[in-house]
């Protein structure tokens, strides 16, 4: 009698699994594409100031853009790209939102970009921006023992024009593709991302995972995310590379022949792997995010049939006190690290009667699917403080938290960060080309204008 009880009891929960996973009858429209952003020609490598000054020659994994568009011209459609970059900003996000709404008529609000945040990426600063001493990590071609060469700027510039068309291209091809879809949601976790600063500390170890598969039941595309710095390989590795990101993205494709894997990042500002500077260590960890992505995968998901409604704002966040033309002075001549470089940065600038800016222009996005789920779109290198935050305020069971999206200018730390120093809160921000540390009011008012966005069914 027992082993029959057992069997009924096994039989009855497979079959409650099979239903509570069972695709929702309404479809969604959608389309599927990719495009290869490698580079064809010897590069810099973007991400860390402690790199030798070498071109990358030679590529580890194939970096690619993806794109999924969700909903049909009647629903009011949408469109992510995700790209196997340190960080697409957004004097190129806004071009690439500009061509595509004018091809499409979609609201730039529907439209995201996110970055994977790879350093093993090319740099990505065009030709003004990075004579400006503007961009990715631009102030390191100054600070380092070498200029850049002019064929090192062509071929940044060059790239940066090809990286526009190419993000326009794999949107539009998506939108093209679009066909009945069913899709859906689910969480998972994966722990190999610390705390970078603190032992113990703050933390997202969330995995969302969205899944488009055919009626006929075939996986087209799965998009995750996962909070962790993508610096397993270190500076010394000269190679374009996607990381544990790209890596995670190959061993899904394995499994599932023919679907489209995507990566998007958490609040990873202050997190990174546990191990790193080892090839075996990014094969493992990219091999951990598809085992839990495929656990989550054949686990109940929640349908999502309605495409995302899509708002973006923008709110300013302030600086703190600026240095006095005289303490700029003092600090130019006698700091000698990037805070001093940047000090005669400064002073230049305000010799040719030109402002340092006293406050960063920072765009939040959010897509609502229906009731089922809200992506929280933040720009940026945020600190998991924020993630921490926000799901102890809204709904943590609904809550999708991409950042490295639209914009990749500097970091966001929390206000604890930013009254502690350190490298997040203060040394940063001077690499990053700005001109002091945030206020620490940043936290609220990031806070306060997401609370504004977000419906009011997904707050506790």
């Amino acid at each position: 009698m027992r082993g029959r009880l057992t069997v009924r009891i096994f039989v009855d929960v497979m079959d409650n699994l099979m239903q509570k996973n069972k695709p929702d009858n309404r479809t969604m429209e959608v389309g599927v594409a990719r495009i290869d952003i490698t580079p064809s020609v010897p590069m810099r490598l973007s991400g860390f100031a402690a790199r030798p000054v070498v071109k990358a020659t030679e590529t580890l994994h194939k970096l690619s853009a993806k794109a999924l568009a969700l909903g049909s011209d009647s629903e009011g459609p949408s469109i992510i790209i995700t790209v196997d970059l340190l960080g697409v900003q957004w004097r190129i996000a806004s071009q690439v939102m500009e061509r595509i709404s004018a091809k499409t008529g979609i609201d730039p609000a529907q439209i995201v970009i996110a970055a994977s945040h790879t350093h093993g990426s090319p740099e990505t600063g065009n030709l003004i921006n990075v004579l400006q001493c503007r961009g990715d990590y631009p102030t390191r071609f100054y600070f380092s023992d070498r200029l850049l060469d002019l064929d090192e700027l062509i071929a940044i510039a060059e790239y940066n024009e090809d990286l526009i068309n190419k993000l326009e291209e794999v949107a539009l091809v998506a939108w093209n593709d679009r066909q009945p879809a069913w899709v859906a949601w689910g969480q998972g976790q994966a722990d190999f991302g610390v705390n970078r600063i603190t032992p113990g500390g703050a933390v997202d170890n969330a995995l969302p995972v969205l899944r488009v598969t055919s009626p006929e039941g075939v996986l087209r595309a799965v998009l995750l995310n996962y909070a962790t710095h993508g610096i397993t390989y270190g500076p010394d590795v000269d190679k374009f590379h996607g990381d544990w990101m790209g890596e995670a993205q190959l061993q899904l494709e394995a499994m599932f022949p023919g679907a489209v894997a995507m990566v998007a990042i958490g609040c990873a500002g202050d997190s990174h792997p546990a191990k790193q500077g080892k090839a075996a260590y990014v094969t493992a960890y990219g091999s951990e995010i598809a085992m839990r992505v495929k656990q989550v995968l054949e686990s109940p998901m929640t349908p999502l049939v309605n495409p995302p409604v899509g708002k973006m704002t923008w709110v300013e966040l302030p600086f703190g006190k600026l240095p006095t033309t005289l303490e700029w002075i003092e600090r130019a001549k006698t700091d000698k690290t990037i805070k001093g470089y940047y000090a005669r940065l400064a002073l230049e600038r305000l010799l040719r009667g030109g402002q340092l800016p006293t406050a960063l222009d920072y765009p939040i996005q959010t897509w609502a699917f229906g009731e089922e789920m809200v992506m929280i779109n933040m720009a940026n290198e945020v600190v998991a403080e924020y993630a921490l935050r926000l799901k102890h305020k809204f709904r943590p069971d609904r809550m999708w938290i991409n950042t490295y999206a639209n914009d990749v200018s500097c970091y966001i730390a929390s206000r604890r960060l930013i009254k502690a120093g350190g490298y997040e809160g203060d040394v940063s921000m001077y690499w990053y080309h700005m001109p002091a540390p945030f206020a620490e009011e940043v936290e609220d008012i990031v806070l306060d204008a997401i609370d504004r966005m977000m419906p009011h069914s997904f707050k506790k």
